[in-house]
């Protein structure tokens, strides 16, 4: 099961509803008459507000729809306190949490004396590891509760929150040699996947939440899907499309993947059908398994058994636990296997040194039965739960060492699953640039780099290790807006079109707009650059030995501005997409996602051919084929529009086939 750290507490505060104070400077707007002239725009804005109000006390899956009606009313009146607050609490309670801080600001902006503003706009700093500004904030609400103390606990947490950020700022510093690649949409969405187990055979196990669930119900406590199990294997092509496994594992309510045996023969999962959670146990049997078996009362209690890992010689299963007793919320414990009873004997807390007055979750043991990697809200952590491992040495744990940036992040990282060589490992985590919630990464562990190769390896801010001893492409450039040609800060991910287990993420340089990064040569990739209130931008490369130079200027988010799609491909003559097309789809429906307010044109345009299929409806074809696609994977069908032009406007010469292959394209406009 997933557990992400939600300011739910603060959405119970839109009940209430927040007064529109005036700033000094007069710029907070109220939603009334006297300030809004157009009496039929007022309206829509005040149903919008109310029906975001209720969607977001409901949570869950209505969360998106809740940012949606907040980003209506938004257009209307972008300079109210109380909607930029109660849209940036709810993307905080959303798929992705950093994407709140612009609005938390601007709401600060217009009234500093919104409820526990300063808190709210220190964590969605936090988020974003601007952490000296995240500090700032954070001491600002501890002098607002030294006067009038809050009665829920969440927003005393000051202290703790300014020692995460002084963590993260260290590790940001000097960060871990290992590279973090998101799966890509060929395992994740805009859903959430976590829990990822591998069998040792190219098989991967994993859990989501999806609108496919085993019984299509809705869980009534988190308002969303109820978790299922899900299988895909690795091929020449990536991974296979995930396949939900069928009963008895998956059942009408959640049912997760906790851990498998190094066999790939024996699986504990979890269900949560009494108990608020327990765990069972499952055996292969031909292809597919037996029925899951409960573990016995030493292993779960009347507390809720989450997360389990079985020592390879099958003498001790470590098991996580927020029974009667323990140091935190939810701790670490392990049993032994008792031969002569047959069974698992009693539990034994692993005691201060591994838990905490926090949670702790999601363990792993290496095949080495002594270093045991896990998840904690304690410890050193940078924000959420973070990952870390210990050595047992006799009957003492080590000192539990955070795993470091890039692996965990200011967000929730979680349940850490290694490849039976050590050399890499996969893990679920929210951050920016994800496809939706919980998303699977994998990590790649890599050697110190020497110092001759350190200024290689590293790109213009962000410390990128890539690969080597293999063929290089050295891509350098600017990222600049087009208005009034200023730098943007801005993220770049780049994913392999053959290799969706091969991304990486960095930041241009905030001052310059300068970006570099070393890729493997001789492949095709799908780059995407994002930044605050600029349009999502595509480039395609070839990528060759050597050095290439490429500058990228980003179009603002506003009316009439557009961007070709240089990574959806069709088949020659069809309206039938290319496969390799879902990266690029993935991102839009992404970029869509983060951005509610945003109405697009679907534009298809064909070259100077002529085909089977006349250019004009072959155009049309295509571009309805992204607009359904981006409608299934879950865009609002009001936001979206589609376009056929045909062989016109082209924007480059049909003259030759390089021409023709930029005139075949799919661009978005902002309506």
């Amino acid at each position: 099961m997933s557990f992400r750290l939600l300011i739910t507490s603060t959405s119970a505060v839109l009940a209430f509803g927040v007064a529109a104070q005036q700033a000094p400077n007069g710029a907070n707007i109220p939603f009334d008459k006297e300030h809004i002239a157009d009496a039929a725009q007022l309206k829509l804005a005040l149903a919008a507000i109310k029906k975001g109000d209720a969607l977001a006390q409901k949570g869950g899956m209505d969360q998106q729809e809740a940012t949606e009606e907040y980003a209506q009313a938004l257009k209307v009146n972008g300079n109210n306190a109380e909607l930029n607050w109660k849209l940036g609490v709810c993307l905080l309670n959303g798929a992705q949490p950093p994407k709140a801080l612009p609005y938390l600001k601007h709401a600060l902006q217009l009234d500093p004396n919104l409820p526990r503003i300063h808190y709210l706009v220190g964590y969605a700093l936090q988020l974003n590891a601007q952490w000296d500004d995240a500090v700032a904030e954070y001491q600002r609400h501890r002098e607002v509760i030294r006067l009038n103390p809050d009665p829920d606990r969440t927003f005393n947490m000051v202290e703790k929150r300014i020692t995460e950020c002084n963590y993260g700022k260290a590790f940001m510093a000097t960060p871990a040699h290992a590279e973090v690649f998101n799966l890509g949409p060929a395992v994740n969405t805009r859903s959430s996947e976590y829990g990822a187990v591998l069998d040792g055979k190219g098989r991967m196990f994993f859990t989501s939440r999806r609108l496919e669930t085993t019984g299509g119900k809705i869980n009534k406590v988190t308002n969303n899907w109820f978790e299922d199990i899900y299988a895909t294997t690795w091929g020449p092509s990536g991974w296979s499309v995930p396949q939900p496994l069928p009963e008895p594992l998956n059942t009408l309510r959640n049912d997760a993947t906790v851990s498998i045996s190094a066999d790939g023969n024996s699986m504990i999962i979890y269900r949560d059908e009494t108990n608020g959670g327990d765990l069972y146990s499952c055996q292969r049997a031909g292809s597919g398994w037996t029925a899951p078996v409960a573990l016995p009362p030493t292993v779960n209690s009347t507390g809720q058994e989450s997360s389990a890992w079985c020592s390879a010689d099958g003498q001790w299963l470590y098991f996580v636990s927020s029974r009667d007793g323990g140091i935190g919320g939810s701790d670490i414990y392990r049993s032994p296997w008792v031969a002569s009873a047959n069974t698992w004997g009693p539990a034994e807390n692993l005691g201060p040194d591994i838990n905490t007055i926090y949670d702790e979750e999601g363990v792993f043991l290496a095949p080495d039965g002594k270093t045991l990697y896990f998840a904690s809200q304690g410890h050193t952590s940078m924000g959420g739960y973070d990952l870390f491992k210990s050595t047992l040495t006799g009957t003492r744990w080590s000192k539990p060492e955070n795993l470091g940036w890039p692996i965990n992040s200011p967000g929730d990282d979680q349940f850490l699953v290694l490849t039976a060589d050590g050399s890499s490992g996969y893990f679920n985590s929210v951050r920016p640039g994800g496809m939706g919630e919980d998303d699977i990464y994998r990590v790649q562990f890599t050697p110190s780099p020497s110092v001759d190769e350190t200024a290689m390896l590293a790109s213009a801010t962000s410390s990128v290790p890539l690969a080597r001893d293999v063929d290089q492409t050295r891509l350098a450039g600017f990222i600049k807006g087009l208005k009034m040609m200023q730098p943007a800060e801005a993220l770049v991910d780049v994913m392999s079109l053959q290799d969706p287990s091969f991304s990486a993420s960095f930041r241009s340089d905030p001052g310059s707009g300068e970006y570099t990064a070393v890729l493997p040569a001789g492949k095709p990739y799908a780059m995407h650059v994002t930044a605050d209130g600029y349009l999502l931008h595509s480039e395609h490369l070839e990528a060759g030995s050597g050095k290439m130079k490429l500058d990228m200027n980003l179009k603002p988010i506003e009316a009439g501005s557009t961007e070709v799609m240089r990574n959806i491909f069709f088949k020659m003559d069809s309206f039938q997409l290319d496969s390799s097309s879902t990266v690029e789809l993935g991102k839009l429906a992404n970029f869509l996602e983060q951005e509610p307010g945003v109405r697009i044109e679907i534009g298809g345009y064909t070259d100077s051919d002529i085909g089977p299929m006349p250019n004009q409806k072959l155009s049309e074809a295509r571009a309805y084929v992204v607009l359904n696609w981006l409608v299934a994977h879950g865009i609002s069908p009001d936001r979206l529009e589609a376009k056929g032009y045909g062989a016109g406007n082209p924007i480059a010469p049909n003259t030759d086939n390089a021409g023709k292959a930029q005139n075949r394209r799919t661009e978005i406009r902002v309506l």
